[in-house]
């Protein structure tokens, strides 16, 4: 069996459901290549296995049959991919199990099945591009790297989007390497990684390696300088500043599940005003060096701008000279039309509380999540009995704000409120380009799973992409503070409360992808086309 799995023509000649179990089993095993694991290398077997895979598929003379077994070939991969990499969305269902449990199923099945389309519609495009065996060379490499960049494009933009675990990310695990999305964004890199995971292929099997080693050096070489360039990156001395913004993220390991109990509103409250006054030792110190206090996103289970008591108290522990950035649940009222009755919208809110305990400066989530936030064709499915899980009648609003915050004495930011963040080229909106980007994030749904350090890396490469500092207070982790490159200044571990002291760190300039966005993989597309299309009008030498 062994000698079977090592044997090229072995992989090719799988077919009908044999030939899925293994794409299903190769994406599964891919997905080890994200945090919390991290085993990027893996992808330089995966994705080579695929590309013998799609060989086999290419077989059918048929145009259309080809295009099929490989678009189902595909889909196996993703959802194989997917599965294992969402499956810690089910946390979320359990938090009020009695009423969501039976949802679980469901959701850790459906939405990697949708998602995995994509995958089958890359690999579906990509055959017609396999040329008659024994001609194969480059570009079914080039084709495949193609299609999967605009369908992984696709996926992060199409139904409100959802880029989670972009392939790209494969080559972000090594910081130096991660420095490249400050060229071309996570989108363009996925571009490379599919041709630089894919191209030993063409190495392999016969003699006609000698034809096909021109494009395998070009993906080694493209590794390696970015690695080099990286580091060279990492290793420029950071502007200083003489006059840091000092900050103290609160990180209060409040249950999701507690939350709901109808006497823990004061309990919450009491126990991140408390952490709130004491620096990481423990040791309260009112706030002494501290000129900006975050707490992550909705810390309390009740609406805290209707509280003017919570208010007061939040004046007590700001001092006179500090202010409060917190997420909360903000309800605003306005006359429905024609009846003198106020209709209720609720928002996801990062809300600027000054010291005399005001508030000020409002974001509005723009990006809301469906079934969580807000129920998508609510008028239908809720006939049905579905609700969305954080049980808001009617679902939140959707923000319609600029994506800058300037409070008051600050340094304008960027607000990325939960998996807004997610989104590369969507961090920083037009206009003034901001001081730091602020992620606050309620992974609390999800427990001690691997969603809360995918979900965090993938907050840290957009420091990287924009060249931006990424402050991001989580209310069961993981909270830290990152600097422009990516680095990690200092952080919580997950299930921890805690607070973290610490400078705001140096913005850089403008990065390549910062300036021009997507535009840089559109321009990959194109060239990768014209290339792709003159391979298969080459005669075979």
């Amino acid at each position: 069996m062994v000698l079977s799995i090592l044997d090229l023509n072995w992989w090719r000649g799988l077919a009908g459901w044999r030939r899925n179990v293994a794409a299903l089993v190769l994406g599964a095993i891919s997905v080890l290549a994200m945090p919390p694991f991290g085993l990027w290398p893996l992808m330089f077997l995966t994705f080579p296995g695929l590309v013998l895979l799609l060989d086999g598929a290419a077989g059918a003379p048929a145009l259309r049959t080809r295009a099929l077994t490989a678009a189902i070939a595909g889909w196996c991969f993703g959802f194989g991919y997917l599965v294992p990499g969402l499956y810690w969305i089910g946390g979320a269902f359990l938090v009020q199990a009695d009423r969501f449990a039976i949802l679980l199923p469901f959701a850790i099945t459906l939405l990697p099945a949708y998602l995995a389309l994509y995958f089958g519609f890359a690999t579906g495009l990509a055959s017609m591009a396999w040329k008659p065996q024994p001609a194969r060379g480059a570009e079914r490499v080039l084709a495949l790297a193609l299609a999967l960049a605009a369908s992984e494009w696709l996926r992060g933009h199409w139904f409100t989007g959802f880029p989670w675990n972009a392939i790209g990310y494969g080559l972000t695990i090594d910081n130096a390497l991660a420095q490249s999305a400050s060229l071309v964004g996570v989108t363009g890199l996925t571009f490379w990684a599919v041709l630089i995971f894919s191209a030993p292929v063409l190495l392999l099997g016969d003699a006609e390696w000698k034809r096909r080693w021109p494009l395998p050096l070009i993906a080694l070489a493209v590794l390696v300088a970015g690695w080099v360039w990286g580091n060279a990156r990492l290793s420029q001395t950071e502007a200083s500043n003489p006059n840091p913004v000092q900050l103290r993220l609160v990180q209060p390991n409040t249950p999701e599940t507690e939350k709901f109990e109808a006497a823990s509103q004061r309990r919450i409250f009491d126990r991140i005003l408390d952490l709130s006054q004491r620096d990481g030792s423990g040791r309260k110190d009112g706030l002494a060096a501290i000129k900006v206090l975050i707490w992550p996103e909705e810390p309390l289970n009740f609406l805290l701008l209707q509280s003017p008591q919570a208010l007061a108290e939040i004046r007590g522990i700001l001092n006179g000279h500090a202010t409060l950035l917190t997420g909360t649940v903000r309800l605003e009222l306005e006359p429905s039309s024609g009846t003198d009755t106020a209709r209720k919208r609720y928002f996801n809110s990062l809300v600027a509380i000054d010291a005399n305990g005001t508030p000020g400066a409002i974001f509005d989530k723009t990006h809301l999540v469906p079934f969580g936030e807000y129920l998508p064709y609510e008028s239908w499915l809720g006939l049905l009995g579905l609700e969305n899980l954080t049980r808001t009648a009617g679902g939140l609003a959707e923000g319609h704000n600029s994506r800058q915050l300037a409070p008051a004495g600050l340094p304008m930011l960027s607000p990325l409120i939960c998996y807004e963040a997610i989104f590369p080229g969507e961090a920083v909106g037009p206009g003034d380009r901001p001081a730091w980007l602020l992620n606050i994030t309620n992974d609390a749904w999800f427990g001690e799973q691997t969603g809360p350090y995918q979900h965090f890396h993938q907050a840290r490469i957009r420091a990287i992409e924009e060249g931006l500092p990424l402050v991001r207070a989580a209310i069961t982790g993981i909270s830290a503070i990152v600097d422009a490159h990516g680095r990690v200044r200092q952080s919580l571990p997950l299930m921890t409360a805690g607070v973290i002291d610490g400078a705001l760190p140096s913005a850089l300039p403008v990065t390549l992808y910062g300036r021009y966005g997507d535009i840089l993989l559109f321009i990959h597309l194109l060239i990768g086309l014209a290339l792709t299309t003159r391979l298969l009008q080459s005669p075979r030498r």
